[in-house]
């Protein structure tokens, strides 16, 4: 499924979200299922898929060339220590609309204290960030291992705000769920082992 052009790069990225509520733990058709429907949507540069740890829905991670309606923009790849295969996927939500000081908040947190705080943990594979048009706010965090995911956190949990960091802009994600990668194919930089 992986076809980026010649001239597609991550910077030209955009990304749109599925929830797949036929997600099945043994079956495998829904996996087919969802990617027949990206296929169905245009032309994909790639897709992501996850099978929920709990119950609920499933999710389809759909790489594009051109915008559309309700796609995040990539705006953000960055490989981790481990070269994988990514067996994890950690999806952390931040729901529309914010403000553009949000957004600045956001951002150099992002780079002066949580990118920092995780980026020598290893069994990361790779971590996407992506902004929607009203500046929701998306992470997707591939790993080797459910554990990386708790020594993520706990990093981040220690990180001290930055000088001049306003702590009422930081709010907290509106969502954090985890799934068994199913399917990967979306043509983004993997780790390198260290």
């Amino acid at each position: 499924m992986c076809r980026p052009g010649l001239d597609t790069t991550l910077a030209d990225m955009d990304i749109s979200v599925h929830t797949q509520p036929s997600a099945h733990p043994v079956k495998t058709g829904w996996v087919d299922d969802a990617l027949a429907s990206a296929y169905a949507a245009g032309d994909p540069l790639g897709a992501l898929i996850g099978r929920p740890l709990a119950p609920g829905g499933g999710i389809m991670l759909v790489g594009w060339s051109e915008t559309g309606a309700g796609r995040y923009h990539l705006i953000e790849t960055r490989p981790g220590r481990s070269a994988g295969p990514a067996t994890y996927m950690q999806i952390v939500e931040f729901s529309g609309p914010h403000s553009e000081e949000w957004v600045a908040a956001e951002q150099r947190a992002a780079a002066g204290r949580l990118g920092p705080a995780t980026e020598g943990i290893p069994g990361i594979v790779s971590v996407l960030r992506m902004r929607a048009a009203d500046h929701a706010y998306l992470v997707a965090v591939l790993a080797e291992s459910m554990d990386v995911f708790d020594a993520a956190s706990q990093a981040i949990m220690s990180t001290e705000l930055l000088p001049g960091e306003d702590p009422a802009l930081l709010s907290g994600p509106d969502r954090i769920s985890f799934y068994r990668l199913v399917h990967a194919d979306l043509p983004i930089p993997e780790g390198s082992r260290s």
